[in-house]
């Protein structure tokens, strides 16, 4: 059935299509998350959309109560298939056949093998053991971004790439984006890929940025050549979206952007098979999850994970596993840097673990070996219940995957729908998250949300950064573990403040004061400018 064949009063539950065209404009100027908190608020938890975007290619439902949720992801995981539509197809260039994209369906591999293979280093007793290494290389990555321009290592010599600059020239502080950047893909390092990831950081840094970018100028430009060519002309659209760029669903770029595009997938996976490659000359000497992999027979087949599939998990894990992180860490920095109360309870509460400690007689009696170290990364962890507090409301007020979804197999029923097979399901974390019928006050920051009580009381799928069901994000115990070192190393030591512009009076700026920030959800969610911070030595106590 084509778009013209749909007649509006048949769209129940959801914006007629002429309604729906009026929403375009929104989803090219402003973020499509933002439409999607709308569809919400006026259609309610279960939304059929008429097929105005090109990138889903079939018909489309928002579902976003969390009793839908459950079923979908939880109690009947079969009748849904991964979602696979001509927008989710760039970045399975660089994830497919991992551990990321696998799923029962997928063609490549086995999902279930590859969990056996690689999946015991995603647990969390092989992950939270290594939170006092996270904490050291935190630290470590900090002190260069120390002082008023970000410390003279963070000033990058005019060859490193443009995304990979943490100094902030026209600041008194650093770009927070990039400088997450480098700390998570380090952090990465100590969860899975060993400290020689420093060897390829440029590299993986200025590529996924690049792709990033490049992807989502597609997007763009698919919403508005399949709009100004498909849709019926009694609309009367504005006259810049009737400027048709082609209506092909994969929409070129241009040749040079293009070729930019082949460029960066080709350093992506260079630096990969550079990784790669050194822990083939020697598995054991980095004692990480890379080598284990190389080693591990699985115990169905007897058969070890080969070098090119090693590549493709190394590739997958670069997306999912540093790209996501890494936008958590700056929601939660740009949410502190506000709120120097909140800092001062996670300083406290950091200051009470014996790792975090000030230094005093008893901590140098613990370094000088006189007192045995009882700390081991679980009591550390599990001493911070606050600091991962703040964390868990960080990803529900700016979860890093804020939407995702599943196709229909079989005809089933949603929210009291009745859905054809091939059907996409929507699901946003960010539209569930902010719903004001499960959450109180949905839009303020309030960490303690998830004291247990407050958490038994609530729906279990009313709280899904990680997804939920069989098919959960794999790498949740490694970034709540990354996340809650981290943030607790920071604070411990630093007071997180905005940086002031070089052109505004100092007694007219408050450094604490938030700027304004929209949302960028390409591919994860992370703010649309750059966020100017300034972290600056906490004396001992």
């Amino acid at each position: 059935m084509g778009i013209r064949d749909i007649d509006p009063s048949e769209l129940p539950g959801g914006p007629s299509l002429a309604r729906a065209v009026e929403l375009v404009p929104r989803l090219i100027s402003d973020d499509p998350l933002t439409v999607g908190l709308y569809l919400r608020e006026q259609y309610g938890h279960t939304v059929r959309i008429p097929p105005i975007h090109p990138s889903l290619d079939k018909e489309v439902y928002l579902i976003s109560h969390p009793d839908d949720l459950q079923y979908i992801l939880q109690s009947n995981p079969s009748e849904f298939g991964g979602l696979d539509v001509p927008g989710s197809r760039d970045f399975s260039r660089v994830i497919r056949n991992s551990i990321v994209s696998l799923h029962e369906d997928s063609e490549e591999g086995s999902w279930t093998r590859r969990m056996r293979l690689v999946g015991p280093e995603f647990n969390e007793n092989a992950v939270i053991p290594k939170a006092p290494e996270m904490v050291e290389t935190t630290l470590a990555t900090l002190a260069e971004f120390e002082g008023d321009d970000g410390g003279a290592t963070a000033a990058a010599p005019e060859t490193v790439p443009d995304a990979v600059q943490v100094m902030a020239p026209d600041h008194d502080g650093i770009r927070l984006l990039p400088a997450m950047q480098r700390l998570t893909l380090r952090l990465l390092g100590v969860s899975l890929f060993g400290p020689d990831i420093r060897a390829q950081e440029t590299d993986i840094i200025e590529s996924v940025d690049g792709l990033r970018d490049l992807f989502k100028q597609r997007q763009t430009r698919l919403v508005a050549s399949y709009v100004g060519r498909r849709l019926p002309d009694e609309l009367h659209l504005p006259g810049w979206l009737q400027d048709g760029l082609g209506a092909d669903p994969y929409v070129e770029l241009g040749s040079r952007q293009e070729r930019q595009i082949e460029a960066y997938v080709d350093q992506l996976i260079g630096a990969a098979t550079a990784i790669v490659e050194r822990r083939l000359r020697t598995p054991r000497a980095y004692d990480d999850a890379l080598g284990a992999w190389l080693c591990r027979q699985d115990p169905v087949d007897g058969e070890s994970l080969d070098p090119e599939t090693l590549r493709q998990e190394v590739l997958g894990l670069l997306i999912a596993g540093h790209a996501t992180v890494t936008a958590g860490m700056t929601w939660a920095l740009y949410l502190l840097a506000a709120r120097p109360e909140v800092q001062e309870r996670i300083r406290a509460e950091t200051r009470e673990t014996e790792l975090l400690a000030p230094h005093g007689e008893a901590a140098c009696q613990v370094a000088l070996g006189e007192t045995p170290a009882t700390e081991d990364g679980e009591t550390f962890i599990t001493s911070l219940p606050y600091t991962r507090r703040v964390w868990e409301e960080t990803l529900r007020l700016y979860p890093s995957l804020p939407v995702f979804g599943r196709t229909t197999k079989t005809q089933t029923s949603v929210g009291g729908e009745e859905i054809d097979a091939g059907t996409h399901v929507l699901i946003s974390p960010y539209v569930t998250h902010r719903d004001p019928d499960f959450w109180d006050d949905p839009d303020t920051f309030d960490p303690s949300r998830f004291e247990s009580e407050q958490v038994a009381d609530r729906h279990e799928f009313a709280y899904l950064p990680f997804s939920k069901g069989r098919h959960s994000c794999l790498g949740e115990n490694i970034a709540t573990t990354e996340a809650t070192a981290a943030l607790a190393a920071i604070c411990a030591t630093y007071r997180v403040e905005f940086a002031r512009p070089h052109d505004t009076d100092p007694e007219e700026f408050d450094p604490h004061e938030a700027p304004e920030v929209g949302l960028d959800s390409a591919i994860n969610l992370q703010p649309d400018r750059d966020i100017h911070v300034r972290f600056s030595p906490v004396n001992p106590e």
